[in-house]
């Protein structure tokens, strides 16, 4: 990848036609495929071509060095130029930590977080950056990234501790906190902590409410699932449901065994059924083994994606589930002979 950007801006030198805009968006591809080689020598023109008071160009440098994981660096070029009066100034803020932490983490998931450790050395290196100032720990945009940084590496304790520090909390403060414990099992402490929330000033939002049917539909607690769904249906003062929170309560009636409510739910929508609604129900028919059903909502998710490999696994795994081997061998074929290919998985350990 390195020697294609070179290779490309090479072509661009030569053309003499190099502009900011192709160095800002270089940069950029610089910083999403984490080529800090190329990133630092595009630094380097950049000062000797006189764009150092480039605002977007500055801006992309900054991201880039700090999604290579080079914070000093774009400490440095943040400092060289915080003079200046532009949006980029928010650019720096803490979700470039945050984020960058975040990403990071994923990377050592099956050690540190499922021992049960507490947070990462990466992000007692934030709290490092915290002390020295870098990174001011009293923005609600600070600590709203640590509470969302340290659940997404599994830290629960230390996300509920800075959670606990926060003077105000937003509904972003609250779907972070909430999205950590949904996520690593904790259900029923999720809608213990959504009840809390009710209590409060800040209005649940579709992304708070999506996060609290999901950790309903994974603990199987079906009566509260439809006890939320039925106040963002009926409360005016809150945005409707989307496509997302549909599916995830025919999840969560497929979950519990009510397959023919969940049929009914879809039937009596006021929104058309999408892909995600189908595909919540085969998987439920595969749960139950419902042949039937599961041919006539396969055949509708089959109009909707053509091309979507799922749509004929989950079938076959609904006709495998009732030992309909020949049938289930029937499908798998018709999907390769249509050139339909699932995607491969792959796994960064």
């Amino acid at each position: 990848m390195s020697q294609q950007l070179s290779k490309l801006f090479g072509l661009e030198l030569l053309s003499r036609s190099l502009r900011p805009q192709t160095l800002t968006k270089i940069i950029s591809f610089c910083a999403t495929s984490a080529s800090l080689d190329v990133g630092s020598t595009l630094h380097a023109i950049v000062i000797k071509l006189g764009f150092c008071s480039n605002v977007y160009i500055y801006s992309a440098l900054v991201g880039m060095y700090g999604k290579c994981g080079k914070l000093w660096d774009a400490q440095k070029v943040f400092d060289e130029n915080a003079s200046q009066k532009c949006s980029y100034l928010e650019f720096f803020d803490f979700w470039l930590f945050a984020s960058w932490f975040a990403t990071k983490s994923n990377s050592f998931v099956s050690g540190d977080v499922k021992s049960g450790n507490r947070a990462s050395d990466d992000v007692q290196f934030l709290w490092g950056l915290v002390g020295t100032g870098l990174v001011d720990m009293y923005s609600k945009c600070c600590k709203n990234g640590l509470v969302s940084m340290y659940a997404r590496c599994g830290a629960i304790h230390d996300s509920k501790w800075v959670f606990t520090l926060m003077k105000e909390h937003d509904v972003v403060s609250w779907n972070s906190f909430l999205s950590g414990y949904a996520h690593h099992g904790f259900g029923r402490e999720t809608v213990e902590l959504f009840e809390q929330m009710r209590r409060t000033r800040v209005k649940p939002d579709n992304t708070t409410f999506l996060i609290v049917l999901t950790a309903c539909s994974h603990v199987g607690l079906l009566d509260k699932g439809l006890e939320y769904f039925n106040i963002m249906r009926n409360d005016d003062l809150l945005e409707p449901p989307k496509m997302e929170h549909y599916a995830t309560i025919v999840d969560l009636l497929g979950r519990a065994g009510n397959l023919h409510e969940a049929q009914a739910f879809v039937d009596s929508m006021p929104i058309e059924p999408g892909a995600s609604v189908y595909k919540a129900l085969l998987s439920a028919c595969q749960v139950h083994g419902n042949k039937e059903l599961a041919r006539c909502y396969a055949t509708k998710l089959q109009q909707l994606c053509p091309n979507d490999p799922a749509t004929y696994i989950l079938l076959s795994n609904v006709l495998l589930t009732r030992g309909y081997w020949d049938d289930a061998a029937e499908v798998r074929k018709l999907m390769y002979d249509r050139g339909i290919r699932k995607t491969p998985g792959y796994s960064w350990i």
